[in-house]
Protein backbone atom coordinates (compact mmCIF):
# COMPACT_ATOMS: atom_id res chain seq x y z
CA UNK A 1 0.00 0.00 0.00
CA UNK A 2 2.91 2.34 0.66
CA UNK A 3 4.11 1.93 -2.92
CA UNK A 4 0.62 2.66 -4.25
CA UNK A 5 0.45 5.84 -2.15
CA UNK A 6 3.86 6.96 -3.42
CA UNK A 7 2.86 6.39 -7.05
CA UNK A 8 -0.44 8.21 -6.51
CA UNK A 9 1.14 11.34 -5.04
CA UNK A 10 3.91 11.35 -7.62
CA UNK A 11 1.40 11.02 -10.46
CA UNK A 12 -0.93 13.64 -9.01
CA UNK A 13 1.82 16.22 -8.45
CA UNK A 14 3.28 15.71 -11.91
CA UNK A 15 -0.15 15.86 -13.59
CA UNK A 16 -1.11 19.10 -11.83
CA UNK A 17 2.19 20.66 -12.80
CA UNK A 18 1.70 19.79 -16.45
CA UNK A 19 -1.88 20.95 -16.84
CA UNK A 20 -0.83 24.38 -15.59
CA UNK A 21 1.72 24.78 -18.35
CA UNK A 22 1.18 26.91 -21.43
CA UNK A 23 2.01 24.00 -23.76
CA UNK A 24 -0.88 21.96 -22.37
CA UNK A 25 -3.33 24.77 -23.10
CA UNK A 26 -1.97 25.06 -26.64
CA UNK A 27 -2.42 21.32 -27.17
CA UNK A 28 -5.97 21.48 -25.83
CA UNK A 29 -6.67 24.28 -28.31
CA UNK A 30 -5.39 22.07 -31.13
CA UNK A 31 -7.61 19.22 -29.93
CA UNK A 32 -10.62 21.55 -29.99
CA UNK A 33 -9.60 22.58 -33.50
CA UNK A 34 -9.58 18.89 -34.51
CA UNK A 35 -13.09 18.54 -33.18
CA UNK A 36 -14.16 21.62 -35.14
CA UNK A 37 -12.61 20.29 -38.35
CA UNK A 38 -14.52 17.04 -37.85
CA UNK A 39 -17.76 18.91 -37.22
CA UNK A 40 -17.51 20.89 -40.47
CA UNK A 41 -16.53 17.81 -42.49
CA UNK A 42 -12.84 18.39 -43.14
CA UNK A 43 -12.02 15.24 -41.17
CA UNK A 44 -14.12 12.13 -41.64
CA UNK A 45 -14.05 8.37 -41.57
CA UNK A 46 -14.90 6.97 -45.01
CA UNK A 47 -14.86 3.52 -46.56
CA UNK A 48 -14.61 4.37 -50.22
CA UNK A 49 -18.06 5.43 -51.38
CA UNK A 50 -19.63 4.50 -48.04
CA UNK A 51 -19.91 6.01 -44.60
CA UNK A 52 -21.90 5.13 -41.53
CA UNK A 53 -24.94 6.86 -40.18
CA UNK A 54 -23.98 9.44 -37.53
CA UNK A 55 -25.15 7.43 -34.55
CA UNK A 56 -23.31 6.87 -31.26
CA UNK A 57 -21.37 3.88 -32.60
CA UNK A 58 -20.10 5.62 -35.74
CA UNK A 59 -19.23 8.95 -34.10
CA UNK A 60 -17.50 7.24 -31.17
CA UNK A 61 -15.44 5.05 -33.51
CA UNK A 62 -14.52 7.96 -35.78
CA UNK A 63 -13.37 10.20 -32.91
CA UNK A 64 -11.49 7.33 -31.27
CA UNK A 65 -9.47 6.87 -34.48
CA UNK A 66 -8.80 10.61 -34.66
CA UNK A 67 -7.62 10.46 -31.03
CA UNK A 68 -5.30 7.49 -31.59
CA UNK A 69 -3.78 9.02 -34.70
CA UNK A 70 -3.36 12.69 -33.78
CA UNK A 71 -2.98 12.51 -30.00
CA UNK A 72 -0.94 9.32 -30.25
CA UNK A 73 1.38 11.04 -32.72
CA UNK A 74 1.73 14.57 -31.36
CA UNK A 75 0.74 13.96 -27.75
CA UNK A 76 3.97 12.03 -27.33
CA UNK A 77 5.94 15.26 -27.68
CA UNK A 78 3.77 16.97 -25.07
CA UNK A 79 4.29 14.34 -22.37
CA UNK A 80 7.92 13.61 -23.19
CA UNK A 81 10.15 15.82 -21.06
CA UNK A 82 8.91 15.39 -17.50
CA UNK A 83 12.00 13.42 -16.45
CA UNK A 84 14.25 16.00 -18.11
CA UNK A 85 12.41 18.76 -16.24
CA UNK A 86 13.09 17.02 -12.91
CA UNK A 87 16.72 16.74 -13.92
CA UNK A 88 17.05 20.40 -14.87
CA UNK A 89 15.17 21.82 -11.88
CA UNK A 90 17.04 19.69 -9.33
CA UNK A 91 13.90 17.85 -8.20
CA UNK A 92 15.33 14.60 -9.52
CA UNK A 93 18.43 14.91 -7.36
CA UNK A 94 16.21 15.37 -4.31
CA UNK A 95 14.23 12.25 -5.26
CA UNK A 96 17.47 10.35 -5.78
CA UNK A 97 18.28 10.96 -2.10
CA UNK A 98 15.06 9.20 -1.05
CA UNK A 99 14.29 5.44 -1.04
CA UNK A 100 12.16 5.90 -4.18
CA UNK A 101 13.06 3.11 -6.61
CA UNK A 102 13.48 3.49 -10.35
CA UNK A 103 10.40 1.37 -11.27
CA UNK A 104 8.20 3.34 -8.86
CA UNK A 105 9.41 6.69 -10.17
CA UNK A 106 8.96 5.71 -13.82
CA UNK A 107 5.54 4.18 -13.09
CA UNK A 108 4.44 7.51 -11.63
CA UNK A 109 5.68 9.32 -14.73
CA UNK A 110 3.91 6.80 -16.96
CA UNK A 111 0.60 7.27 -15.18
CA UNK A 112 1.03 11.05 -15.32
CA UNK A 113 1.69 10.86 -19.07
CA UNK A 114 -1.38 8.67 -19.47
CA UNK A 115 -3.57 11.09 -17.49
CA UNK A 116 -2.47 14.06 -19.61
CA UNK A 117 -3.17 12.18 -22.85
CA UNK A 118 -6.56 10.99 -21.65
CA UNK A 119 -7.51 14.54 -20.64
CA UNK A 120 -7.14 15.54 -24.29
CA UNK A 121 -9.05 12.43 -25.38
CA UNK A 122 -11.89 13.47 -23.08
CA UNK A 123 -12.14 16.80 -24.94
CA UNK A 124 -12.50 14.93 -28.24
CA UNK A 125 -15.15 12.66 -26.70
CA UNK A 126 -17.20 15.69 -25.66
CA UNK A 127 -16.79 17.12 -29.16
CA UNK A 128 -18.09 13.83 -30.61
CA UNK A 129 -21.40 14.20 -28.76
CA UNK A 130 -21.79 17.72 -30.14
CA UNK A 131 -21.04 16.45 -33.66
CA UNK A 132 -23.73 13.77 -33.39
CA UNK A 133 -26.33 16.38 -32.48
CA UNK A 134 -25.15 18.78 -35.20
CA UNK A 135 -25.43 16.13 -37.91
CA UNK A 136 -28.95 15.29 -36.78
CA UNK A 137 -29.08 11.86 -38.44
CA UNK A 138 -29.53 10.03 -35.14
CA UNK A 139 -29.72 12.12 -31.97
CA UNK A 140 -30.19 9.20 -29.57
CA UNK A 141 -27.11 8.85 -27.34
CA UNK A 142 -26.11 5.30 -26.41
CA UNK A 143 -23.33 5.88 -23.85
CA UNK A 144 -22.16 2.26 -23.72
CA UNK A 145 -21.78 2.03 -27.49
CA UNK A 146 -20.32 5.52 -27.69
CA UNK A 147 -17.69 5.11 -24.95
CA UNK A 148 -16.56 1.55 -25.71
CA UNK A 149 -14.13 2.55 -28.52
CA UNK A 150 -12.52 5.12 -26.21
CA UNK A 151 -12.18 2.54 -23.43
CA UNK A 152 -11.00 -0.47 -25.43
CA UNK A 153 -9.18 1.22 -28.33
CA UNK A 154 -7.94 4.63 -27.20
CA UNK A 155 -7.03 3.94 -23.57
CA UNK A 156 -4.71 0.98 -24.22
CA UNK A 157 -3.00 2.83 -27.06
CA UNK A 158 -2.52 5.97 -24.93
CA UNK A 159 -1.00 3.76 -22.22
CA UNK A 160 1.46 2.49 -24.81
CA UNK A 161 2.31 6.00 -26.02
CA UNK A 162 2.80 7.17 -22.43
CA UNK A 163 5.17 4.27 -21.78
CA UNK A 164 7.07 5.01 -24.99
CA UNK A 165 7.66 8.59 -23.78
CA UNK A 166 9.10 7.26 -20.50
CA UNK A 167 11.29 4.79 -22.39
CA UNK A 168 12.68 7.50 -24.66
CA UNK A 169 13.53 9.64 -21.63
CA UNK A 170 15.32 6.77 -19.94
CA UNK A 171 17.62 5.85 -22.82
CA UNK A 172 20.35 8.52 -23.12
CA UNK A 173 20.61 8.80 -26.90
CA UNK A 174 16.81 9.05 -27.27
CA UNK A 175 16.30 11.80 -24.70
CA UNK A 176 16.80 14.77 -27.01
CA UNK A 177 15.92 15.79 -30.54
CA UNK A 178 17.18 12.55 -32.06
CA UNK A 179 14.54 10.63 -30.13
CA UNK A 180 11.84 13.05 -31.33
CA UNK A 181 12.80 12.38 -34.94
CA UNK A 182 12.92 8.60 -34.37
CA UNK A 183 9.38 8.59 -32.95
CA UNK A 184 8.08 10.73 -35.80
CA UNK A 185 9.31 8.30 -38.45
CA UNK A 186 8.48 5.21 -36.37
CA UNK A 187 4.84 6.29 -36.00
CA UNK A 188 4.23 7.01 -39.67
CA UNK A 189 6.15 3.88 -40.71
CA UNK A 190 4.46 1.39 -38.38
CA UNK A 191 0.90 2.35 -39.32
CA UNK A 192 1.02 0.85 -42.85
CA UNK A 193 3.05 -2.10 -41.53
CA UNK A 194 0.34 -2.87 -38.98
CA UNK A 195 -2.40 -2.60 -41.59
CA UNK A 196 -0.61 -4.81 -44.13
CA UNK A 197 0.66 -7.46 -41.73
CA UNK A 198 -1.07 -10.74 -42.52
CA UNK A 199 -0.91 -11.96 -38.91
CA UNK A 200 -2.60 -8.81 -37.61
CA UNK A 201 -5.24 -9.10 -40.32
CA UNK A 202 -6.16 -12.48 -38.87
CA UNK A 203 -6.16 -11.03 -35.32
CA UNK A 204 -7.10 -7.36 -35.84
CA UNK A 205 -7.73 -6.73 -32.13
CA UNK A 206 -3.96 -6.81 -31.53
CA UNK A 207 -3.35 -3.92 -33.96
CA UNK A 208 -2.41 -1.06 -31.57
CA UNK A 209 -4.24 1.91 -33.11
CA UNK A 210 -7.60 0.16 -33.57
CA UNK A 211 -7.61 0.69 -37.33
CA UNK A 212 -7.53 -3.05 -37.94
CA UNK A 213 -10.46 -4.06 -35.76
CA UNK A 214 -12.66 -1.16 -36.89
CA UNK A 215 -11.85 -1.67 -40.58
CA UNK A 216 -12.61 -5.39 -40.26
CA UNK A 217 -15.91 -4.97 -38.41
CA UNK A 218 -17.15 -2.07 -40.55
CA UNK A 219 -16.13 -3.90 -43.71
CA UNK A 220 -18.27 -6.89 -42.74
CA UNK A 221 -21.24 -4.62 -42.10
CA UNK A 222 -20.89 -2.94 -45.51
CA UNK A 223 -20.34 -6.18 -47.41
CA UNK A 224 -23.56 -7.60 -45.99
CA UNK A 225 -25.44 -4.69 -47.60
CA UNK A 226 -23.19 -3.77 -50.55
CA UNK A 227 -21.27 -6.87 -51.76
CA UNK A 228 -19.34 -4.74 -54.27
CA UNK A 229 -17.42 -2.97 -51.45
CA UNK A 230 -13.69 -3.08 -52.35
CA UNK A 231 -12.19 -2.69 -48.84
CA UNK A 232 -11.23 1.01 -48.93
CA UNK A 233 -10.75 2.61 -45.50
CA UNK A 234 -9.55 6.16 -44.90
CA UNK A 235 -9.53 8.82 -42.21
CA UNK A 236 -9.60 12.37 -43.55
CA UNK A 237 -10.85 14.15 -46.66
CA UNK A 238 -14.50 14.93 -46.04
CA UNK A 239 -18.01 13.67 -46.62
CA UNK A 240 -18.14 14.50 -50.34
CA UNK A 241 -16.86 11.20 -51.77
CA UNK A 242 -19.06 9.05 -49.53
CA UNK A 243 -22.41 8.95 -51.31
CA UNK A 244 -23.92 5.87 -49.69
CA UNK A 245 -24.88 5.61 -46.02
CA UNK A 246 -25.19 2.41 -44.00
CA UNK A 247 -26.04 1.72 -40.38
CA UNK A 248 -23.28 0.38 -38.16
CA UNK A 249 -24.14 -0.49 -34.55
CA UNK A 250 -20.62 -0.91 -33.23
CA UNK A 251 -18.27 -3.74 -32.31
CA UNK A 252 -19.44 -6.65 -30.22
CA UNK A 253 -16.84 -6.54 -27.45
CA UNK A 254 -16.24 -10.18 -26.60
CA UNK A 255 -13.93 -11.23 -23.73
CA UNK A 256 -11.34 -12.35 -26.29
CA UNK A 257 -11.27 -8.91 -27.96
CA UNK A 258 -11.10 -7.11 -24.60
CA UNK A 259 -8.20 -9.29 -23.44
CA UNK A 260 -6.39 -8.64 -26.71
CA UNK A 261 -6.75 -4.89 -26.24
CA UNK A 262 -5.68 -5.10 -22.59
CA UNK A 263 -2.48 -6.83 -23.70
CA UNK A 264 -1.30 -3.39 -24.85
CA UNK A 265 -1.44 -2.21 -21.23
CA UNK A 266 0.64 -5.21 -20.22
CA UNK A 267 3.11 -4.31 -22.97
CA UNK A 268 3.23 -0.74 -21.64
CA UNK A 269 4.09 -2.03 -18.16
CA UNK A 270 6.86 -4.18 -19.62
CA UNK A 271 8.24 -1.10 -21.37
CA UNK A 272 8.34 0.73 -18.02
CA UNK A 273 10.35 -2.04 -16.38
CA UNK A 274 12.59 -2.22 -19.43
CA UNK A 275 13.13 1.55 -19.19
CA UNK A 276 14.15 1.15 -15.54
CA UNK A 277 17.18 -0.82 -16.71
CA UNK A 278 18.50 2.26 -18.54
CA UNK A 279 17.31 4.97 -16.15
CA UNK A 280 20.22 6.52 -14.25
CA UNK A 281 18.05 7.73 -11.33
CA UNK A 282 19.72 11.13 -11.63
CA UNK A 283 23.07 9.62 -10.66
CA UNK A 284 25.82 11.34 -12.70
CA UNK A 285 28.29 8.55 -11.89
CA UNK A 286 26.32 6.21 -14.17
CA UNK A 287 27.16 8.37 -17.16
CA UNK A 288 29.97 7.50 -19.50
CA UNK A 289 33.19 9.09 -18.24
CA UNK A 290 35.14 11.33 -20.56
CA UNK A 291 38.28 9.86 -22.04
CA UNK A 292 41.50 11.62 -21.11
CA UNK A 293 44.19 12.09 -23.69
CA UNK A 294 47.15 9.78 -23.54
CA UNK A 295 49.89 11.14 -21.32
CA UNK A 296 47.60 13.65 -19.71
CA UNK A 297 47.94 13.90 -15.96
CA UNK A 298 45.55 15.28 -13.46
CA UNK A 299 46.68 18.76 -12.46
CA UNK A 300 47.65 19.27 -8.85
CA UNK A 301 45.82 22.04 -7.00
CA UNK A 302 48.00 25.09 -6.83
CA UNK A 303 48.88 26.57 -3.48
CA UNK A 304 47.28 29.92 -2.82
CA UNK A 305 49.32 32.43 -0.92
CA UNK A 306 47.56 34.84 1.43
CA UNK A 307 48.62 37.75 -0.73
CA UNK A 308 47.08 36.06 -3.77
CA UNK A 309 43.73 35.26 -2.17
CA UNK A 310 42.16 38.57 -3.15
CA UNK A 311 43.91 39.86 -6.28
CA UNK A 312 43.33 43.37 -7.55
CA UNK A 313 40.76 43.30 -10.34
CA UNK A 314 40.39 46.19 -12.78
CA UNK A 315 36.97 46.35 -14.44
CA UNK A 316 36.30 48.17 -17.69
CA UNK A 317 33.15 50.29 -17.54
CA UNK A 318 30.32 49.19 -19.83
CA UNK A 319 29.70 52.70 -21.11
CA UNK A 320 32.43 55.07 -22.12
CA UNK A 321 33.01 58.37 -20.34
CA UNK A 322 32.72 61.74 -22.13
CA UNK A 323 36.47 61.67 -22.58
CA UNK A 324 35.99 58.34 -24.27
CA UNK A 325 36.93 54.76 -23.67
CA UNK A 326 36.31 53.55 -27.21
CA UNK A 327 37.09 49.93 -26.43
CA UNK A 328 34.04 49.73 -24.19
CA UNK A 329 31.66 50.23 -27.10
CA UNK A 330 33.69 48.35 -29.69
CA UNK A 331 31.49 45.75 -31.42
CA UNK A 332 32.21 43.39 -34.27
CA UNK A 333 29.17 41.75 -35.84
CA UNK A 334 31.48 39.48 -37.82
CA UNK A 335 32.98 38.04 -34.63
CA UNK A 336 29.51 37.42 -33.18
CA UNK A 337 28.44 35.74 -36.42
CA UNK A 338 31.49 33.47 -36.43
CA UNK A 339 30.78 32.56 -32.80
CA UNK A 340 27.16 31.68 -33.62
CA UNK A 341 28.25 29.49 -36.55
CA UNK A 342 30.73 27.71 -34.28
CA UNK A 343 27.99 27.15 -31.70
CA UNK A 344 25.73 25.64 -34.35
CA UNK A 345 28.39 23.25 -35.59
CA UNK A 346 29.96 22.52 -32.21
CA UNK A 347 29.95 18.88 -31.17
CA UNK A 348 29.31 17.38 -34.60
CA UNK A 349 31.23 14.16 -35.13
CA UNK A 350 33.38 13.45 -38.19
CA UNK A 351 30.82 11.02 -39.60
CA UNK A 352 28.14 13.77 -39.51
CA UNK A 353 30.37 15.96 -41.69
CA UNK A 354 31.15 13.00 -43.98
CA UNK A 355 27.43 12.34 -44.55
CA UNK A 356 26.83 16.03 -45.25
CA UNK A 357 29.70 16.04 -47.76
CA UNK A 358 28.31 12.86 -49.37
CA UNK A 359 24.89 14.46 -49.81
CA UNK A 360 26.45 17.47 -51.52
CA UNK A 361 28.50 15.24 -53.81
CA UNK A 362 25.34 13.32 -54.72
CA UNK A 363 23.69 16.64 -55.62
CA UNK A 364 26.55 17.38 -58.03
CA UNK A 365 26.33 14.10 -59.94
CA UNK A 366 22.55 13.69 -60.36
CA UNK A 367 20.28 15.81 -62.60
CA UNK A 368 18.42 18.78 -61.16
CA UNK A 369 15.09 16.91 -61.14
CA UNK A 370 16.53 14.22 -58.87
CA UNK A 371 18.16 16.92 -56.74
CA UNK A 372 14.82 18.61 -56.11
CA UNK A 373 12.83 15.42 -55.49
CA UNK A 374 15.33 13.33 -53.50
CA UNK A 375 18.72 14.85 -52.69
CA UNK A 376 17.59 18.24 -51.39
CA UNK A 377 14.92 16.81 -49.03
CA UNK A 378 17.60 14.55 -47.54
CA UNK A 379 20.04 17.47 -47.28
CA UNK A 380 17.44 19.57 -45.51
CA UNK A 381 16.48 17.01 -42.90
CA UNK A 382 20.03 16.07 -41.91
CA UNK A 383 20.84 19.29 -39.93
CA UNK A 384 17.47 19.54 -38.16
CA UNK A 385 19.07 19.20 -34.72
CA UNK A 386 21.37 22.12 -35.57
CA UNK A 387 18.53 24.40 -36.63
CA UNK A 388 16.36 23.47 -33.65
CA UNK A 389 18.88 25.07 -31.26
CA UNK A 390 18.44 28.51 -32.82
CA UNK A 391 16.63 30.93 -30.56
CA UNK A 392 16.47 28.73 -27.45
CA UNK A 393 20.12 27.93 -26.73
CA UNK A 394 20.31 30.59 -24.03
CA UNK A 395 17.35 29.19 -22.09
CA UNK A 396 18.44 25.59 -22.62
CA UNK A 397 21.86 26.28 -21.07
CA UNK A 398 20.40 28.69 -18.46
CA UNK A 399 22.53 31.65 -19.52
CA UNK A 400 19.66 33.93 -20.54
CA UNK A 401 20.29 36.31 -17.62
CA UNK A 402 23.82 36.89 -18.85
CA UNK A 403 22.95 37.05 -22.55
CA UNK A 404 19.87 39.24 -22.31
CA UNK A 405 21.62 41.73 -20.02
CA UNK A 406 24.43 42.33 -22.49
CA UNK A 407 24.63 45.45 -24.62
CA UNK A 408 21.87 45.56 -27.26
CA UNK A 409 21.17 41.81 -27.52
CA UNK A 410 18.17 42.44 -29.76
CA UNK A 411 20.13 44.08 -32.58
CA UNK A 412 23.46 42.33 -32.09
CA UNK A 413 22.88 38.67 -31.20
CA UNK A 414 19.48 37.86 -32.72
CA UNK A 415 20.41 38.82 -36.33
CA UNK A 416 23.65 36.88 -35.96
CA UNK A 417 21.73 33.79 -34.89
CA UNK A 418 19.42 33.98 -37.89
CA UNK A 419 22.26 34.67 -40.33
CA UNK A 420 24.31 31.78 -38.91
CA UNK A 421 21.33 29.49 -39.52
CA UNK A 422 21.01 30.78 -43.08
CA UNK A 423 24.72 30.22 -43.79
CA UNK A 424 24.59 26.66 -42.43
CA UNK A 425 21.49 25.98 -44.55
CA UNK A 426 23.25 27.21 -47.68
CA UNK A 427 26.37 25.17 -46.82
CA UNK A 428 24.48 21.88 -46.49
CA UNK A 429 22.76 22.59 -49.83
CA UNK A 430 25.78 23.97 -51.67
CA UNK A 431 25.90 20.96 -54.00
CA UNK A 432 22.25 21.47 -54.93
CA UNK A 433 22.87 25.19 -55.57
CA UNK A 434 25.73 24.40 -57.96
CA UNK A 435 23.73 21.72 -59.81
CA UNK A 436 20.59 23.86 -60.20
CA UNK A 437 22.70 26.78 -61.37
CA UNK A 438 24.61 24.61 -63.87
CA UNK A 439 21.39 23.14 -65.28
CA UNK A 440 19.77 26.56 -65.53
CA UNK A 441 16.90 25.55 -63.26
CA UNK A 442 15.90 29.06 -62.23
CA UNK A 443 12.63 28.01 -60.61
CA UNK A 444 14.35 25.34 -58.55
CA UNK A 445 17.11 27.74 -57.49
CA UNK A 446 14.60 30.38 -56.43
CA UNK A 447 12.66 27.77 -54.47
CA UNK A 448 15.87 26.64 -52.76
CA UNK A 449 16.79 30.18 -51.74
CA UNK A 450 13.25 30.79 -50.51
CA UNK A 451 13.39 27.59 -48.44
CA UNK A 452 16.83 28.51 -47.09
CA UNK A 453 15.33 31.82 -45.97
CA UNK A 454 12.33 30.08 -44.39
CA UNK A 455 14.13 27.41 -42.34
CA UNK A 456 16.18 29.65 -39.98
CA UNK A 457 13.26 32.07 -39.69
CA UNK A 458 10.96 29.30 -38.51
CA UNK A 459 13.64 27.90 -36.19
CA UNK A 460 14.30 31.31 -34.65
CA UNK A 461 10.61 32.12 -34.04
CA UNK A 462 9.88 28.63 -32.69
CA UNK A 463 12.90 28.66 -30.39
CA UNK A 464 12.27 32.15 -29.03
CA UNK A 465 8.57 31.66 -28.30
CA UNK A 466 8.69 28.07 -27.01
CA UNK A 467 12.05 28.18 -25.23
CA UNK A 468 12.75 24.63 -26.42
CA UNK A 469 13.88 22.89 -29.58
CA UNK A 470 10.90 20.53 -29.57
CA UNK A 471 8.40 22.85 -31.28
CA UNK A 472 10.59 23.40 -34.34
CA UNK A 473 11.45 19.71 -34.62
CA UNK A 474 7.77 18.71 -34.65
CA UNK A 475 6.56 21.46 -37.00
CA UNK A 476 9.48 21.18 -39.39
CA UNK A 477 9.26 17.39 -39.65
CA UNK A 478 5.53 17.64 -40.30
CA UNK A 479 5.96 20.27 -43.03
CA UNK A 480 8.89 18.38 -44.53
CA UNK A 481 6.97 15.10 -44.53
CA UNK A 482 3.73 16.49 -46.00
CA UNK A 483 5.29 18.93 -48.44
CA UNK A 484 8.31 17.08 -49.79
CA UNK A 485 7.40 13.41 -49.43
CA UNK A 486 3.61 13.53 -49.81
CA UNK A 487 3.55 16.22 -52.54
CA UNK A 488 1.32 18.64 -50.65
CA UNK A 489 2.08 21.66 -52.82
CA UNK A 490 0.98 24.27 -50.29
CA UNK A 491 3.69 23.04 -47.87
CA UNK A 492 6.38 22.25 -50.45
CA UNK A 493 8.74 25.01 -49.33
CA UNK A 494 11.80 23.61 -51.15
CA UNK A 495 10.18 23.10 -54.57
CA UNK A 496 10.44 19.32 -54.71
CA UNK A 497 7.26 19.02 -56.77
CA UNK A 498 6.53 22.61 -57.77
CA UNK A 499 7.94 26.11 -57.72
CA UNK A 500 8.34 26.18 -53.91
CA UNK A 501 5.83 29.02 -53.52
CA UNK A 502 8.41 31.77 -52.79
CA UNK A 503 5.62 34.32 -53.10
CA UNK A 504 4.25 32.89 -49.84
CA UNK A 505 7.26 31.58 -47.93
CA UNK A 506 9.42 34.71 -48.26
CA UNK A 507 6.77 37.07 -46.78
CA UNK A 508 5.89 34.41 -44.22
CA UNK A 509 9.56 34.17 -43.23
CA UNK A 510 9.65 37.93 -42.69
CA UNK A 511 6.60 37.62 -40.44
CA UNK A 512 8.37 34.87 -38.48
CA UNK A 513 11.44 37.08 -38.02
CA UNK A 514 9.27 39.92 -36.74
CA UNK A 515 7.59 37.52 -34.32
CA UNK A 516 11.01 36.37 -33.13
CA UNK A 517 12.08 39.97 -32.50
CA UNK A 518 8.88 40.63 -30.55
CA UNK A 519 9.37 37.46 -28.53
CA UNK A 520 13.00 38.24 -27.73
CA UNK A 521 12.09 41.82 -26.73
CA UNK A 522 9.51 40.35 -24.37
CA UNK A 523 12.13 38.01 -22.90
CA UNK A 524 14.55 40.89 -22.35
CA UNK A 525 11.91 42.96 -20.55
CA UNK A 526 10.97 40.12 -18.24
Amino acid sequence: MKSVRIIYHLTRADFLERVRQYSFLVMLGLVVFLGYQTAIGNLALELGLYRGEFNSAWVGAMMSLIATFFIGWFGFYLVKGSVARDRETGVGQIMAATPLTRPLYLTGKWLSNFAVLMAMVAVLALAAIVIQFLQGENTQINLLTFLSPFVFIVMPFMALVAAAAVLFESIPFLQGGFGNIIYFFAFISFLPLFMENTTLKQFPAFEPTGLGILASDMGKAITAIYPEYNGDFSLGGGFITASRVFTWNGIQWTPEIILARCSLIVLALLLIFFAALFFDRFDPSRGKPRKMKAGATKPEPAAVLPSQALPNVHLTPLTSSPLGNKTANRFSFFNVLIAEIKLLLKGQRWWWLVVMAGINIACLVVPSTAVREFALPIAWVWPILLWSAIGNREIHHNVQQMTFSSASPLVRQLPAQWLAGLIVTLLVSSGAIIRLTTDGDTAGLLALLSGAFFIPSMALASGVWSGTSKLFEILYMLIWYLGSLNKLIMLDYMGSHGNGRPEFFIPFSIVLIVLAVIGRARQIRT
